[in-house]
């Protein structure tokens, strides 16, 4: 086996042959031709020979591609590896682009990396997801201007200018046009998330941009610990216990996305509400508790298989599947307006458990929401 450690930058990229030889490219179209011709020279075969890269966002995008579209056995590797393995084998502080391309080389001997597999549609899906996350942060940003704004107005008298809420609004616009042309990405895989309880489309895009191929992980602990929600435990002999937290290694607008699931998914999955009440009664945080469930729908994820119950009197109450139960939409445009909607302030302090009994009761016994409805039309006619 041949192995080949290449060091990206914005202009270009050291090659590191063997122990000794390491040469520098132009990271450019011509420059990667160069490069493969170079390769070819030197007697590796395809068969036989592995390239290593490190993960260096978009630099090493041009390479990579063009690697794969020759059918060569391209490597991308964690940044922190051969950054240790430096600290490690050395104890001067020397980093430069050659020590680079020779630690990633050495990192490749002993079985580190993953193989890329990025096709032209995941890199496109991810490039929507990116663009579709920073003009979401560009509209919080408005919004939170346009209401500082308004305090400002009070004070000063002056009027508020309409420029904020234009912009806003076309913002909204193009990330309804940016969600649409997700969808249209990668719809089996897509589909299958959205069966997981609490992933929703942004989720479902940003794990199918993110993670690419599932298959490269071998279990669940290791999809875990790439999307940075893996418990760090700091512990040697009997003085040094360090308390745990997650590593927060990862893409952390995935996290962001998965916390948000985990959050609806312990409200409407009876399942994962019970175990999220298990943590807390363990004596765990409510965030510690909710990363607990978030680790558990990265496992749901890992499986590949499809999470849509086959009863659904059993799945738990949801608002989106109420009208699955045959009940009449009328009467429970009716019990919303007359019951729930003035009694939103009460509803919010009926304990969960009390909750769910009455809404079980509606879905199962439709006979009962006829009687509440009635009942209550009633008592408002008689009160005024």
């Amino acid at each position: 086996m041949h192995f080949i450690g290449i060091d990206m930058s914005k202009d270009t990229f050291h090659v590191a042959f063997d122990d000794q030889t390491v040469k520098v490219f132009p990271n450019i179209s011509s420059g990667v031709a160069t490069f493969i011709e170079t390769l070819i020279l030197t007697g590796a075969k395809k068969e036989t020979t592995t390239i290593g890269v490190e993960a260096t966002g978009v630099y090493h995008l041009l390479l990579a591609e063009t690697l794969r579209c020759k059918g060569w056995c391209l490597k991308v590797i964690n940044p922190l590896i051969p950054s240790r393995m430096i600290k490690t084998n050395s104890l001067r502080r020397v980093k430069t682009d050659r020590t680079d391309a020779l630690a990633i080389r050495k990192c490749l001997l002993t079985g580190a990396g993953y193989e890329y597999t990025d096709t032209p549609e995941i890199l496109a899906l991810k490039a929507l997801v990116q663009e579709r996350q920073t003009l979401c942060g560009l509209r919080a940003t408005l919004k939170q201007r346009q209401h500082a704004h308004s305090y400002k107005a009070r004070v000063t008298k002056l009027k508020l200018h309409d420029s904020f809420s234009k912009t806003i609004i076309t913002i909204t616009k193009e990330i309804t046009v940016l969600e649409k042309k997700m969808d249209n990405y990668a719809k089996p895989t897509q589909q299958l998330l959205r069966t997981i309880p609490g992933v929703g489309k942004t989720s479902a895009a940003a794990l199918v941009a993110y993670v690419s191929d599932i298959n490269r992980f071998a279990s669940a602990k290791k999809l875990t610990a790439y999307i940075g929600i893996d418990c760090r435990v700091q512990q040697s002999g009997t003085s040094i216990h360090g308390k745990g937290y997650i590593s927060k290694r990862g893409n952390s607008y995935l996290r962001t996305l998965l916390f948000n699931a985990a959050f609806i998914a312990q409200r409407r999955n009876p399942i994962l509400r019970a175990y999220f009440e298990k943590k807390k009664k363990e004596g765990k945080h409510y965030f510690s508790a909710l990363c607990a469930v978030e680790r558990k729908l990265i496992h749901l994820r890992r499986s590949g298989t499809s999470r849509i119950p086959q009863n659904p009197a059993n799945a738990g109450f949801c608002v989106d599947n109420l009208f699955d139960f045959n009940i009449p939409s009328f009467l429970f445009l009716q019990f919303y307006l007359l019951v729930i909607l003035p009694n939103m302030l009460l509803w919010q302090c009926v304990p969960y458990k009390l909750e769910r009994l009455l809404l079980r009761v509606i879905q199962r016994h439709p006979i009962f929401l006829i009687i509440l409805s009635f009942s209550y039309r009633i008592s408002f006619i008689i009160s005024f």
